[in-house]
C-alpha cells in the first residue's frame, strides 16, 4: 500500500520504518524543517518496561474528591484555568481509582515491556550503536516501600519483572556517586529498565527507513484531510499546494490534529502536559550517574546519556504559554545538587527544555483505526512516549496489514470512548 506518516519524532519514524519493513511504500510528512523537533527532541531517555515514568497515573489515595485535589497539586501550575482541564482531570482520576489501577498498570506494563523488546530487536536488526546504560533507582525517603506503591509492585510480580527492594547502601553500590548527604533511606532497583538516546535511535533509524524506500518530506504542512474513495492530504511544502492521494493514512502528531472530524476529537479525553529537562555536561564522570536515579516523591529523574546529565521533572496542564517556570527549572537545578554536587560543568553546555507531551485520560495511546476509512492513530503516549513508541509502532504496522498482533489492542483503539 501506499502510505502516508505524518509526523517524524520518534513514533512516526518507528512507525514508517515497520511498515516499510512489511513492504508498503511509506511517506514521512513533517512540518518542521527537521526530525524529532518535539517531544522527542531531549527528553530524559528513560525506557522503562516496568511503566514507573513520573504523572503517567494520578494519586491513588483516598476519594475521589480528594485523589482529584491531590493529583491537581502534582501540576506544578494551576490546572483550574478552564473547566476543560477540570473535566479532563476529574476523568483522570475516575480511570485510575484504586479499583480500577491493577487493570490500568497490567495494560501499560504490557504494552511497555513488548515496546522495550520491539526496541532491542530494532537495534539489534539494525545494527545502531546508541549511547545507553542498564537500570533505575527509585529513591524512597523511607526505608519501606510507601503504601501506595504496593499496588503497582504486584502487577509487577504478576507480569515477572525484576525488582528488588534496596537499603540505602546498597542502592550505593549501583549508584556511588549519590551524595552521602541525598535524603533517601532506601530504594527500589528496577534492572530491566534502562537509558536510551531517544533522538540519537529516531535519526538513525530514520536512515535504515531511507534504506527501505522511506520518503520524509519536511517542511510540509497537512492543510486538510478528505475521505473519499481513497483518503487524500492537502499539503503546503516550498513547492507551493498539493493534494496527494494515498491507500491510507497515519497520524503520530502527539496530539489529535484539528483536521480531525470534531466528533472523534471530543469524544476522546486527551490533554496536553508540558514537562522540563534540564541537560548539562558532564565534568567529573565519578561524580556523575551511570545510569537512571528517580526521586520518587518529588518525580524528578536524574539520568546519565553519554557525557550528558539529563534531570526532568515538573507537569504543566493545558494550553502551551511557551514560557518556562522559574520555579520548576530551580528545582531541577537544586535536584542535581542535591544528588550529584560536582558532577555537571555548567559553563561547557546548559540547556534547559520545555516540551510537551499529550496525555489521554485512561494513560493509554491512541493505536489503530480511527473510524475514518484508511485512517489511523498512532499518539498520545503521554510521559512515556519513548518506553511505548517501538511497540505501539509494531502494532499499528500489524493493524494496518491486518496481521494477528502481539498484544490485544481493544483497549488502544482511538474508538474506545465513542459513545
Amino acid at each position: 500500500m501506499k502510505i502516508a506518516v505524518v509526523g517524524a519524532g520518534v513514533v512516526g519514524i518507528v512507525t514508517a520504518y515497520e511498515l516499510a519493513l512489511d513492504g508498503h511504500s511509506v511517506t514521512v510528512l513533517e512540518k518542521a524543517a527537521a526530525a524529532c523537533e518535539g517531544a522527542s527532541f531531549a527528553n530524559n531517555g528513560v525506557v522503562a518496561p516496568s511503566f514507573t515514568q513520573p504523572f503517567s497515573t494520578p494519586e491513588w489515595r483516598g476519594n475521589g474528591f480528594t485523589r482529584l485535589v491531590r493529583s491537581a497539586r502534582r501540576l506544578t501550575r494551576s490546572p483550574w484555568r478552564s473547566g476543560q482541564q477540570l473535566k479532563w482531570l476529574r476523568r483522570w482520576t475516575k480511570l485510575h481509582s484504586p479499583h480500577n489501577l491493577a487493570e490500568v498498570q497490567r495494560h501499560g506494563q504490557q504494552l511497555a515491556a513488548y515496546s522495550s523488546a520491539c526496541l532491542t530487536h530494532v537495534a539489534d536488526a539494525c545494527k545502531l550503536e546508541l549511547e545507553r546504560s542498564d537500570g533505575q533507582l527509585l529513591l524512597l525517603r523511607t526505608a519501606t516501600v510507601p503504601d501506595e506503591l504496593q499496588p503497582v509492585l504486584e502487577v509487577l510480580k504478576a507480569q515477572d519483572t525484576l525488582w528488588k527492594l534496596l537499603s540505602a547502601d546498597e542502592a550505593r553500590e549501583h549508584e556511588p556517586a549519590l551524595h552521602s548527604a541525598a535524603p533517601f533511606q532506601g530504594a527500589l532497583w528496577l534492572p530491566g529498565n534502562q537509558v536510551v538516546n531517544c533522538r540519537q535511535f529516531a535519526l538513525l533509524l530514520r536512515q535504515e527507513a531511507q534504506r527501505l524506500g522511506v520518503q520524509f518530506r519536511f517542511n510540509t504542512v497537512v492543510e486538510q484531510l478528505h475521505v473519499h474513495t481513497k483518503p487524500s492530504l492537502d499539503l503546503t511544502s516550498g513547492d507551493g499546494p498539493e493534494t496527494q492521494s494515498f491507500d491510507h493514512i497515519v497520524f503520530c502528531t502527539g496530539g489529535l490534529p484539528d483536521l480531525l472530524p470534531a466528533a472523534l476529537r471530543q469524544s476522546v479525553p486527551m490533554m496536553a502536559l508540558h514537562g522540563y529537562v534540564l541537560s548539562v555536561t558532564v565534568r567529573e564522570p565519578l561524580n556523575a550517574p551511570r545510569s537512571a536515579v528517580q526521586d520518587l516523591q518529588s518525580g524528578i529523574s536524574i539520568n546519565r546519556l553519554g557525557q550528558r546529565i539529563r534531570v526532568s521533572g515538573g507537569a504543566e496542564l493545558g494550553e502551551d504559554t511557551n514560557t518556562k517556570d522559574d520555579a520548576t527549572v530551580n528545582q531541577l537545578y537544586r535536584a542535581l545538587e542535591q544528588y550529584y554536587p560536582g558532577a555537571a560543568n555548567y559553563p561547557s553546555g546548559t540547556q534547559v527544555w520545555r516540551g510537551t507531551r499529550h496525555l489521554v485520560a485512561d494513560g493509554m495511546p491512541l493505536i489503530g483505526p480511527s473510524g475514518l476509512a484508511g485512517v489511523s492513530l498512532n499518539l498520545g503516549h503521554g510521559a512515556n512516549g519513548w518506553t511505548l513508541a517501538c511497540g505501539s509502532a509494531r502494532l499499528l504496522a500489524d493493524l494496518v496489514g491486518a496481521k494477528d498482533t502481539a498484544l490485544p489492542t481493544a483497549h488502544l483503539l482511538p474508538t474506545r470512548f465513542a459513545a
